[in-house]
């Protein structure tokens, strides 16, 4: 089996060493400002998190009533791919190489970089990326073809006009996602000459890896990924193998790239319009409320307050003093590798086995933000609040 296509490939040591920036520092800069792109950028995916989150529950919703069907045991296969997309835990994979680099404002003369195994690994979990999002892109095309023949037929019309929007929006996500992907492997693969290497290396004698990840993707990524219309700008009536009228496809259709990137622009834009508006709507107003009510609810309450603990609830003491070691940022990389292999294989030894894992990688997100623009001290003493914080509220 390929390197890029082995679910459980064992990662390298994370590791720095010295190394004179005399003559790189350009290179050492832009390295660091592609990582930092690349962690804004995979870590706010959450529109592309939510359709993959309506994917599974699709799938889980109607596994017994459509199994027979064709289309549905494609969308069973997106569903497995989208599971291997999030167990490559890409951000986690940037965050182990973006904290050993330093700021792009000042290098010093000797520098602590990365070594080059911990990019080799960057670069192959990118290619299996890539490979998995042309494969949803491509199976999300053969259900969408199913799913229109059975609208054509008025069989489950409401379920599979569903099925049809979502199949365009992983559709279109894999193609802007795996585009961005290819963009950044071209950008990380210069800086391989600049960092260390170590006696034993990582990569296989016979695994080379390419220096332009769209050619050694193929005709298949032009194809898929690049090609969004013909010669003249329109987007082909039958690009998706359909018979007749093809008007069903407007959602899938753009003539250009920009045309994509501004319609998942104004996508966002729009939930994120619709959230405020959500959370307008379920605040508490007292515009209407009655002033003795008002001040009924200003009043104490007598009564005896009562603790609830859910089954998952974080724990509401916690001993500071067990981050007592904790004095340089070293110290704070293994504390959260230890704890993040404790929620893995001994939930019952973590300090935060109470958390949901996305309230722990936003925890681990916002620390590597600060990660460069802090000192050590002033470094250690954000993480020591945000953490006691997150354990004593859950935020």
């Amino acid at each position: 089996m390929a390197l890029w296509n082995q679910r459980n490939l064992d990662p390298p040591v994370v590791l720095n060493a010295p190394c004179k920036s005399k003559h790189i520092k350009s290179q050492i800069s832009a390295l660091t400002k592609t990582s930092t792109s690349m962690l804004n950028y995979y870590s706010t995916l959450n529109t592309f998190e939510k359709a993959a989150a309506f994917e599974t529950r699709f799938v889980n919703r109607f596994k017994f009533r459509l199994r027979n069907m064709h289309g549905f045991q494609v969308m069973r296969r997106v569903n497995q791919t989208l599971i291997r997309i999030k167990n490559l835990d890409l951000v986690q994979v940037i965050m182990d190489l973006h904290s050993f680099l330093p700021e792009s404002e000042y290098i010093p003369q000797t520098v602590n970089l990365p070594v080059r195994s911990n990019l080799e690994y960057l670069l192959v979990r990118m290619q299996g990326l890539c490979k998995l999002l042309m494969r949803v892109v491509y199976l999300t095309k053969e259900a969408a073809r199913f799913h229109v023949k059975q609208i054509v037929n008025m069989h489950l019309y409401p379920t599979y006009v569903m099925f049809l929007g979502l199949m365009g929006e992983l559709w279109l996500f894999s193609r802007s996602v795996c585009r961005r992907t290819v963009q950044f492997y071209d950008e990380l693969y210069p800086a391989l000459e600049i960092l260390p290497e170590t006696k034993v290396s990582w990569l296989p004698e016979h695994y080379q890896l390419p220096v332009s990840l769209a050619a050694w993707l193929g005709e298949e990524y032009e194809r898929d990924i690049l090609q969004c219309g013909d010669a003249n700008g329109a987007t082909s009536s039958n690009w998706l193998g359909s018979e007749g009228d093809a008007d069903l496809f407007t959602l899938l259709q753009h003539s250009t790239t920009d045309g994509e990137e501004q319609l998942l622009s104004r996508k966002q834009e729009t939930e994120a319009a619709n959230k405020s508006v959500e959370e307008a709507l379920t605040a508490p107003s007292f515009s209407s409320v009655p002033k003795a009510m008002l001040l009924q609810s200003l009043r104490s309450d007598t009564g005896e307050v009562v603790e609830r603990k859910g089954r998952n609830a974080p724990a509401t003491q916690f001993d500071a003093k067990q981050l007592d070691h904790i004095r340089s940022k070293f110290h704070v990389q293994q504390f959260l590798k230890q704890e993040r292999s404790n929620r893995t294989d001994s939930p019952a030894k973590a300090l935060t086995k109470g958390l949901s894992e996305q309230q722990f990688g936003d925890f681990n997100v916002r620390l590597m933000k600060e990660f460069n623009r802090l000192s050590s001290v002033e470094f250690v003493k954000f993480f020591k609040e945000q953490f006691l914080q997150l354990v004593t509220e859950g935020t």
